[in-house]
């Protein structure tokens, strides 16, 4: 993942699931990464989205978007 420049908007883009999470990340409308975050499938739905709350949570702080955008479900 690049460093996020000075002056650079960076956008988070989630396609939100409990089993495979995916994610586009831009910055200043260009896309710089994507891909997906799996959970075990085999886990209660709570302790699914309890690892895409932590996955999520430092994605946040690893990547600083400026915005988050979460797909409409």
């Amino acid at each position: 993942m690049p460093p996020k420049e000075e002056g650079t908007k960076r956008i988070l883009a989630l396609d939100a699931a409990t089993s495979i999470t995916g994610y586009a990340l831009y910055d200043n409308k260009v896309l710089v990464s994507y891909g997906t975050f799996k959970t075990n499938s085999s886990l209660e739905a709570p302790a699914r989205i309890n690892s895409v709350k932590h996955w999520l949570k430092a994605a946040l702080n690893e990547w600083s978007p400026d915005f988050i955008g979460v797909e409409n479900i």
